[in-house]
């Protein structure tokens, strides 16, 4: 059954490791996702959605600058992140792992996520069905083209493992 993600309840946020000593947390907006729910079956579920790279912000005005260029994302060429699900194994409990395709920078690569579903519920001040669910994984920034960094003493200034999360909450259409 197709469900329609909710964006107001939708968060993707990303952490990265800077300096070796803190973390760079981020976030980017839904700009479209199709979610087909099978709740008899959650093997048969799949989740495609495209994230809009001018919404990317670590809330540093010439940091995410810096992010939409040429030297990262190049937002200007790339305006969308791109997810597509390929498997989803139900493990249980409500959780599940996924394997997906992952697009960035014209880039395609297969990540996978673990994830957990929460639901569905009658909501009661709209009345529809409602769902959630979270997903987590890690991926290799410069697999997907994005590798500017400056050595430093012991490493680089960026780590090269980004960390995604996915929170999002889906209505019955």
């Amino acid at each position: 059954m197709a469900w329609q993600v909710d964006k107001a309840h939708t968060q993707v946020s990303f952490s990265i490791r800077h300096l070796g000593v803190s973390f760079i947390k981020g976030t980017v907006s839904v700009a479209d996702a199709e979610l087909k729910l099978d709740e008899a079956n959650p093997a048969n579920s799949s989740l495609r959605g495209r994230m809009d790279m001018s919404t990317f912000t670590t809330h540093d005005p010439n940091r995410d600058g810096h992010l939409k260029s040429a030297d990262f994302f190049d937002v200007e060429n790339n305006p969308y992140i791109e997810f597509a699900t390929k498997k989803v194994a139900d493990k249980g409990n409500g959780k599940f792992d996924v394997t997906g395709d992952l697009t960035i920078k014209g880039t395609t690569g297969e990540v996978a996520l673990e994830g957990e579903y929460a639901g569905p519920v009658n909501d009661p001040v709209s009345g529809k069905r409602k769902a959630g669910f979270t997903m987590r994984g890690e991926i290799d920034k410069t697999a997907f083209g994005v590798t500017w960094n400056v050595p430093m003493d012991g490493g680089f200034m960026l780590a090269d493992k980004v960390t995604l999360d996915i929170n999002a909450q889906a209505i019955e259409a």
